[in-house]
């Protein structure tokens, strides 16, 4: 069973072991959620570097963003472009990492994964699944259906209020409870990802309706 990591360096050597696993059973689209508070995302760029080797690219939303991460990485070993800046070129490449992409871009997401045959194309901390965007009509929704359909998450860790979502390819999705001693304990697995409804039927006290934990939950937010 993969354990949760407690600090930042085990999900480093958590995610390369999943990042291989999932090279070595010939998954290409591949999703990386490491959303842990105060964490900045170019710190994630920078840690998950050395795991992608040479020869890659960190694609952000636009060339402003990607301007911005030149500016405050400074000199490094791969190319920080911008989505629109690769209508073509994608062969240069070994591996795409395609940092925050939003419903908004999906259109430039898909055409970039359909131009990158046989190389890895990595979603980091993606938006593409948020609802309720402005700016993509229905063949937007449908297109970003299909493309999510492609994608395989390798790794997750999502810390909560009560505890924390993960999955490290190729084991199951898991929630972990976090204890009055700060640690974390398994609370359950499952083969796809939980919905908002399974979390809180997870961490929902035994013999509590969805009613009763709604009325506990004002409660707590009148005091």
């Amino acid at each position: 069973m993969s354990e949760l990591p407690r600090t930042f360096d085990e999900t480093l050597i958590q995610l390369g072991a999943a990042l291989e696993r999932a090279k070595n059973d010939g998954k290409q689209r591949l999703q990386v959620d490491i959303r842990i508070p105060g964490l900045e995302t170019m710190a994630i760029v920078q840690a998950i570097a050395p795991l992608l080797g040479t020869g890659w690219v960190a694609l952000f939303p636009d060339p402003g963003a990607a301007a911005l991460a030149r500016k405050k990485l400074g000199t490094v070993d791969y190319a920080l472009r911008g989505l629109s800046e690769m209508r073509s070129g994608v062969d240069q490449y070994s591996a795409l990492l395609l940092v925050e992409p939003s419903a908004v871009e999906v259109e430039s997401v898909e055409s970039v994964a359909g131009q990158a045959v046989g190389k890895p194309v990595i979603l980091l901390n993606s938006r593409l699944e948020e609802s309720g965007v402005v700016g993509i009509g229905l063949a937007g929704r449908q297109l970003r259906e299909r493309f999510l359909s492609t994608i395989e998450v390798i790794y997750t860790i999502q810390p909560f209020e009560a505890g924390a979502l993960y999955r490290s390819y190729p084991n199951p999705w898991q929630l972990w409870k976090e204890d009055q001693d700060g640690d974390y304990s398994l609370v359950n697995e499952m083969a796809q990802r939980p919905s908002g409804e399974d979390i809180d039927k997870a961490f929902r006290p035994k013999g509590e309706g969805l009613f009763d934990g709604l009325r506990r939950f004002l409660r707590a937010i009148g005091n």
